[in-house]
């Protein structure tokens, strides 16, 4: 059997609704935002008849603010959310008996189309019992498959089975004391306490945190909240507790603590298969730690990633969050000989003189290469940003004393630079 619950001009509140149904049983679907249908399969030990289950849904609905809430019990899902639309307060029907029920409902209750309407008034057709006794290939022949299904639901048979959804998972922690707690060090005993907790929820659903929401409560009645992101998912209380304490010893809370809240961002863990043939990997919690202690030492904005950005500007880049990918061994050994050189970049580029000879540069003198040209490839010429700071350049590869070196020429100021070495 199954009961719908509908809560007229609830469909702000549809959140609720769906919450007050899983308080019965886990398997609801929702039809409507403000309408649910809830399945009664293995609930008879708990509810001696569905009267009762149906007057216990009235009640909470009404207590949490829902008091024109109705609910229909039925055998099919159909049958329950018609009837749960149409009449006020509880409405119980008898197994076999859907049909009869609805029949005295008027039109309006299949919320059809007005087209559908329109050619189903013409034919006399006022309420559902009069749709009932159309004949099925009548409706055929003039609807299309369309008016079966309607004859169909007119009747209160159910088309497909319900559709429970699943709740969604939520990782939460919680700890409060009685006395005010000062300074990390106690604070740490609080964090690996809940921490723990957290985490094994996580890895008992086979799931991973990707950002940690920790919200403290202070003795002087703020609320300290913080997130925390690591470079990859992870579910070991100790790499999270570190980030924390980090995040704590650089901007402290600043007043002693009462409560501790942990709320965790799940993802799927990832499936991950080691090869005998590539080179280990570090831990990327690890990672994340050792990025958490690095970021003090560095400016605002210098810890990171450096990410291209959509640019034609030589060596524009930004930093963004540390999330190495996995290593991709197929990929990397189609990869071809130019691709495998990297420019170790002097930044800012070192100024040179380069003597040149038809317009190519022949020996270059700076603080980190001097020396004759021996062999030279380019030039490679590039402008643009005309409209905010122009820029044009001349970039030469060039060997000199035994390396590799990318030197390129300033066409608006006149000068030359060392941008890097080729290694």
């Amino acid at each position: 059997m199954f009961a719908a619950l509908h809560a007229p001009g609830a469909g702000a509140r549809a959140e609720e609704i769906v919450s007050l149904a899983r308080a019965f049983t886990p398997r609801v679907e929702t039809a409507r935002p403000d309408l649910v249908v809830l399945s009664l399969a293995g609930l008879g030990r708990l509810w001696k008849d569905p009267a009762e289950l149906g007057r216990a849904l009235l009640a909470d609905a009404a207590g949490r603010g829902f008091a024109d809430a109705r609910v229909a019990i039925a055998l099919s899902r159909t049958a329950a959310c018609t009837l749960a639309l149409a009449k006020a307060g509880l409405t119980l029907v008898a197994p076999g008996g859907e049909a009869e029920a609805l029949a005295p409902l008027p039109l309006r209750c299949l919320e059809l189309d007005d087209e559908t309407r329109r050619a189903l008034e013409l034919w006399g057709v006022r309420t559902l019992g009069e749709l009932q006794r159309l004949p099925a290939v009548g409706l055929s022949q003039r609807l299309g498959q369309h008016g079966p299904r309607l004859r169909r639901r007119a009747r209160g048979e159910d088309e497909r089975p319900l559709a429970p959804e699943a709740a969604p998972d939520v990782f939460e922690a919680s700890l409060d004391v009685e006395w005010p707690v000062e300074g990390l060090e106690p604070l740490s005993f609080l964090l690996a306490r809940v921490l723990d907790a957290l985490c094994r929820g996580l890895r008992a659903r086979g799931r991973k945190a990707i950002e940690l929401t920790l919200a403290l409560s202070l003795a002087d009645g703020r609320r300290d909240e913080r997130a925390l992101r690591m470079a990859a998912p992870s579910a070991e209380p100790k790499a999270w507790r570190a980030l924390l304490l980090l995040d704590l010893e650089a901007r402290p809370p600043g007043a002693a603590a009462l409560g501790v809240h942990v709320k965790a961002l799940p993802t799927p863990a990832r499936a991950v298969q080691f090869s005998l043939l590539d080179p280990a990997q570090p831990a990327p919690e690890r990672l994340a730690e050792t990025l958490a202690r690095l970021a003090p030492f560095t400016a605002s904005g210098r810890a990171g990633a450096p990410q291209l950005r959509d640019s034609h500007r030589p060596d524009a880049f930004v930093l963004g969050p540390f999330a190495p990918g996995p290593l991709d061994a197929a990929r990397r050994i189609r990869a071809p000989l130019w691709a495998k050189a990297a420019l170790r970049a002097l930044r800012p580029p070192v100024a040179a003189e380069v003597a040149q000879e038809r317009g190519a540069p022949v020996r270059v003198d700076s603080a980190v290469v001097r020396g004759a040209v021996s062999d030279r490839a380019g030039p490679w010429r590039a402008s643009g940003d005309w409209w905010d700071q122009a820029w044009s350049r001349e970039e030469w590869d060039v060997a000199v004393a035994g390396g590799v070196w990318r030197i390129f020429r300033d066409t608006l100021r006149g000068g030359w630079y060392v941008e890097g070495e080729l290694d």
